[in-house]
């Protein structure tokens, strides 16, 4: 059975003037359904670049990027925005809640973009909302909650279209150590109940949370294995990358 993400030599290349920028720079890897990864890197390092491929948010310059068996890169916008709603939940780090729509209307937003009837919307984004904890928030703003609470609807968004790849970027980078705590031990409830999950961070006390890394460093992986083998730690020499892929 095939890999739900795949790449396959994957390079990102940009331009800044005459300088090119590789920010992927020849990617293999693969994740499979029901894993629970984190790609791990300084600023610089590619892991955003990664992130949005993975996203389908950007394709590959050269390579290939397999999602669940289709060829994203060979993909036209509006392919790519269909794939996106079908397959993909994502979770920020700065939330990305509609202000003036309550808890409800904002997590039911990825169903309306399916085309999911309005009584079953309803149905679903509440079911979801229960599970974060926020059942009884349903009609609250998002200014009306708290950081935490604001990243466990945005978790319930992500849910409620039950997608193959719940893709988290920075997570907890808004959070408290607290509240950073609850997060990620609902990142591992989603794992237990087998769902993928995949992880970008720049923090390593983070990255351990997976059972995976696959740390990048120059738009390369120098490590992928096992997240709590003692060659997963970072290197000193790996930190302070500059850049901002």
């Amino acid at each position: 059975m095939s890999a739900l993400i795949k790449f396959r030599d994957v390079c990102k290349t940009y331009y800044m003037g005459d300088a090119v920028v590789r920010a992927a720079d020849h990617i293999t890897m693969k994740i499979e359904k029901g894993e629970f990864v984190a790609i791990v890197g300084q600023s610089g390092s590619g892991k955003s670049t990664c992130m949005n491929i993975i996203g389908c948010l950007d394709v590959p310059t050269s390579g290939t990027y397999l999602l669940n068996g289709q060829d994203v890169g060979a993909m036209d916008k509006d392919e790519l925005a269909a794939i996106r709603n079908k397959m993909l939940g994502f979770i920020f780090q700065q939330y990305n809640l509609l202000p003036k729509l309550t808890l409800l209307e904002n997590v039911e937003v990825p169903l309306m973009y399916a085309g999911v009837p309005k009584s079953e919307r309803h149905e679903r984004a509440k079911l979801a909302l229960e599970l974060v904890g926020l059942g009884d928030k349903v009609r609250n703003k998002p200014n009306q909650l708290s950081g935490g609470q604001q990243q466990r609807a945005s978790i319930a968004r992500a849910l409620v279209g039950e997608p193959a790849v719940i893709l988290a970027d920075e997570p907890t980078g808004a959070l408290d150590s607290h509240t950073s705590r609850e997060v990620l031990n609902m990142l591992q409830m989603l794992h237990e109940a087998g769902n993928t999950v995949v992880l970008i961070t720049h923090d390593n006390s983070i990255a351990v949370q997976a059972q995976r890394i696959i740390r990048l460093e120059d738009g390369r992986v120098v490590y992928d294995g096992d997240a709590h083998a003692p060659e997963a730690v970072v290197r000193p020499t790996l930190a302070g990358n500059g850049g901002g892929q």
